[in-house]
């Protein structure tokens, strides 16, 4: 979630004051603080102060709308770091990530209101130089995408952000090129996609005749007059001054990150804007698509896009049409959130309230930041006491229903990015006290029954449901506030005994066989001919998936989620190696069978040998079911 911003007055930023759009333009003025949020810019400072301090955050933007007006606005840290040029919330561009969609979104509709797109029809009508192959018998839909249940897989591998413009797709050769597997039919889950959403803004280009960014800003940012966003990538010249840099501390020190590139899938996540800029949006939503004299859409539209389209249960929340709800101490906010590597965002909308809130954080700390802010300003001005739930006294008898652990159909399957969901599930097992314990939330939590297969956490207000199939069995959930993001029960194959044991078992093995080979090299010389080759595969095998698993480990910890960006050469090389040790394990088994039919050795060198070839067989097996071998890279 995000942090709050200060008051804005006259386009300067001084502690007291708030703004106003007049309904003749769409120019800032003054007005105080209302009654109801008295003390917000001390509250909102201390609060985003001490974050700041806590979580080592660079810079933040935020801006707070209520009733038509800017209540609060205000930029904390530097723009610049190395220059000194501090954040303004009316001049300096964040990069609110995900947020982007949302105005894909409304450009969605928009198209949707003029008859160009219909939610319901096969997408393939609107595509022109490729089609969605027809895994399934139905057809993806425009509804489907923006309630993220098109059923595609998810992917990124060294294509979603890049460093060097010149490396960028036009937005229909990346389509194109990076058609993901369709791994469940449209409908059945909710798992977000970032391909999806970027195709939503090729329908656009498609059908409107106007390049995507250029459509965004004839239609959405000049009507609004969001003077300081853009979808450019670069920005414009007239922009670029006022661009955040970001920054990440390496060793004790801030540097400065290079300006990211999402333009091969812009309409998911390439805006750069302003916290004032973003109420400007916001107002326009929470007035249903209107802004001063400016209507962007129409009435019946915007309560359309903001209904919800999609629920995996009636008792949690749901998808609307781009927006998805989430609950804050009982009050129902639609909105969404956004993350690049260098900023993490949040904007939520109360349409009960008329409340709206922006806010940007830069930095890594910044994801934790974002996640305190909304929750944070509810506490202070919509606080909720948290009725204590008594467990049933008969959960136990069935709380291993509901055991287990669970992945996100967020995932990869076809390529080597599966490997990349290993150990990513959130696991439920049962206490003494009959509740659920899980973990994989960030903290563990303790979850209590309160409805047929529906627990609270706790100490909070999170609710999450489970799914049954048609037997009764416990198969999926879905967790309040991440509608797009369901999750089903993991496969004995991907649990921890298998993923983690065994290969770890499996490794010790390999390292024997070269500790036992320093102990005993002068055997070598005189062992028989098939001893000697038993030896040397053994040795390979061993050797190599040793040199993997620390070749890899090392790529995945220099180069982490940049991997995104671009894919190292070492990665490559490390791919190669399961490939070979796979063939070497063929000759290895077969040097097992030898070893028994002629008596290698003493019995107890010849079981070794046996759990060796046996932890290469199981290796091999892993290398295959995680897409390593064959190096799958997109």
């Amino acid at each position: 979630m995000n942090n709050l911003i200060k008051l804005y007055l006259t386009f300067a930023f001084m502690i007291g004051a708030n703004a106003v759009f007049a309904q003749d333009s769409q120019e800032v003025q003054v007005i105080q603080t209302p009654p109801a949020y008295e003390g917000l810019a001390d509250f909102v400072d201390g609060m985003v102060q001490g974050q700041i301090a806590a979580h080592d955050i660079p810079a933040v933007t935020i801006s707070i709308v209520k009733d038509d007006v800017v209540i609060f606005a205000k930029g904390y840290g530097w723009q610049d770091y190395e220059n000194r040029i501090p954040v303004k919330a009316d001049t300096s561009m964040f990069r609110p990530g995900s947020v982007s969609k949302l105005f894909t979104w409304t450009a969605v509709m928009q198209m949707v209101e003029q008859g160009k797109l219909d939610l319901d029809t096969d997408v393939n009508t609107y595509l022109k130089t490729f089609q969605i192959p027809a895994t399934y018998a139905e057809p993806i839909t425009l509804r489907h995408i923006m309630t993220h249940t098109t059923g595609f897989e998810e992917g990124s591998l060294g294509y979603l952000i890049i460093l060097d413009p010149a490396k960028s797709l036009p937005l229909k050769v990346a389509m194109a090129k990076y058609i993901p597997r369709r791994i469940n039919k449209p409908g059945a889950y909710a798992s977000y996609s970032n391909y999806a959403s970027a195709l939503a803004g090729l329908m656009v280009e498609n059908v409107s005749g106007t390049p995507f960014n250029q459509y965004i800003e004839e239609n959405i940012f000049k009507p609004l007059g969001m003077n300081s966003s853009s979808f450019e990538e670069p920005l414009p010249e007239a922009l670029h001054k006022n661009m955040a840099v970001g920054h990440k501390r390496e060793a004790g020190l801030l540097k400065p990150e290079p300006f990211e590139i999402i333009s091969s899938f812009s309409p998911a996540g390439a805006l750069s804007s302003t916290a004032t800029d973003m109420a400007k949006f916001m107002m326009a939503h929470l007035n249903n698509g209107r802004l001063g004299d400016v209507q962007i859409l129409q009435a019946d539209t915007a309560k359309l896009m903001h209904s919800v389209a999609y629920k995996f249960d009636d008792r949690v929340s749901g998808a609307n049409l781009g927006f998805y709800e989430a609950l804050y101490n009982g009050h129902l906010t639609i909105g969404h959130n956004g993350s690049t590597f260098q900023f993490h965002s949040e904007l939520r909308i109360d349409k009960a309230e008329n409340l709206g809130i922006f806010a940007s954080y830069m930095g890594d700390g910044g994801a934790i930041g974002r996640g305190e802010f909304i929750q944070n300003f509810y506490d202070q001005y919509y606080p909720l006491a948290l009725e204590e739930i008594t467990p049933p006294e008969d959960f136990n008898d069935r709380a291993s229903r509901f055991a287990g652990t669970y992945t996100f159909w967020r995932k990869n399957m076809s390529t080597v990015e599966k490997a990349f969901s290993i150990n990513s599930g959130i696991n439920f097992e049962p206490t003494d006290e009959n509740t659920l314990l899980a973990t994989g939330l960030g903290r563990a939590r303790q979850f209590v029954e309160i409805d047929k297969n529906l627990f609270r956490q706790v100490d909070g207000p999170m609710r999450v449901v489970f799914g049954e199939d048609e037997n009764g069995n416990i198969i999926d959930l879905s967790i309040d506030g991440f509608a797009s993001m369901e999750l089903s029960r993991q496969p004995s194959i991907e649990s921890s005994f298998f993923v983690n044991t065994l290969p770890g078992i499996s490794l010790l093995l390999f390292l024997t066989v070269w500790v036992g080979w320093m102990y005993r090299r002068k055997e070598f010389k005189t062992m028989s001919s098939g001893e000697r080759t038993a030896v040397k595969i053994s040795m390979g095998v061993s050797g190599i998936n040793l040199i993997f698993l620390i070749l890899m480990f090392s790529v995945l910890s220099i180069y982490g989620e940049t991997l995104a960006t671009d894919v190292p050469t070492s990665f490559y090389l490390a791919l190669i190696l399961p490939n070979i040790a796979v063939l070497l394990t063929i000759g290895m088994v077969w040097c097992a069978v030898k070893c028994w039919q002629n008596g290698y050795w003493r019995l107890g060198r010849r079981i070794h040998f046996t759990f060796v070839t046996l932890a290469a067989v199981y290796m091999s097996w892993f290398f295959y079911y995680w897409n390593i071998l064959g190096i799958q890279i997109p």
